[in-house]
């Protein structure tokens, strides 16, 4: 009598364990000042329609920060907003054998911020389990015509939607200057590997202090993880 075949193996999946890093910044002229302020303090800020704290003061929208100024002259700059950035949008594809590189020319820029990531990242065994992966990336300068590693970065988890990241370089180089992004990781040539990786956009930031003197002013920080893909 033959005995029976083994028994089935049932692929696992790991949990997402990837959180985008990403904040959202808006500064509001809301009026000619002085005001009062908000008559019932965050309950009064509306994001989507929806206030930030109910009636009986719990957060309807968590990750939330909330400044302003009511238009006196003079007044102080909003504080954590002491900085203006002109963000130039990217979207595109980072592979090993194709670095993506871009030109900064403008005297006035005192920081660089970088976002980038993965548009998915999980490895499938050949069980069929879902796992964890990683991916490194080099942000570089090129510095008196030699590339300088100004970043080392390893994204090292799973998920199964985008996740991206950001990283603030304070150090230019005097300009123009060249920047670059290199994957250093051999692209996948196999859809049980999911690790695109991509350069989202970068952000010119000019450090300022303005306190918009006779104008009432809010300044609103938030998680981005608040709207998903809104």
């Amino acid at each position: 009598m033959s005995k029976g075949g083994g028994k089935g193996h049932t692929p696992r999946e790991a949990k997402d364990d990837l959180k985008s890093t990403q904040q959202l910044s808006v500064i509001d002229a809301l009026s000619e000042g002085p005001i009062v302020g908000p008559v019932n303090g965050l309950q009064s800020v509306l994001i989507n329609n929806t206030p930030v704290v109910d009636a009986d003061g719990n957060s309807n929208i968590h990750g939330v920060t909330v400044v302003y100024q009511v238009g006196e002259t003079p007044q102080a700059p909003l504080e954590g907003f002491e900085a203006s950035g002109a963000e130039t949008v990217l979207g595109v594809e980072v592979k090993h054998d194709n670095p993506v590189t871009r030109t900064v020319v403008s005297e006035n820029v005192d920081r660089l911020r970088f976002t980038f990531g993965v548009q998915m990242l999980q490895e499938t065994t050949d069980k069929g389990d879902r796992n964890p992966s990683s991916v490194n990336l080099l942000i570089q300068f090129q510095r008196s015509g030699i590339w300088n590693t100004e970043f080392d970065i390893t994204i090292n988890g799973k998920i199964t939607t985008q996740y991206l990241a950001s990283v603030v370089a304070d150090n230019l180089p005097p300009r123009p200057f060249s920047v670059r992004m290199v994957r250093v990781t051999p692209d996948s040539t196999t859809d049980r590997l999911q690790n695109k990786t991509l350069w989202s956009s970068y952000t010119e930031i000019i450090d300022i202090r303005q306190g918009y003197p006779g104008t009432a002013v809010a300044g609103l920080l938030v998680d981005a993880e608040q709207f998903g893909s809104q």
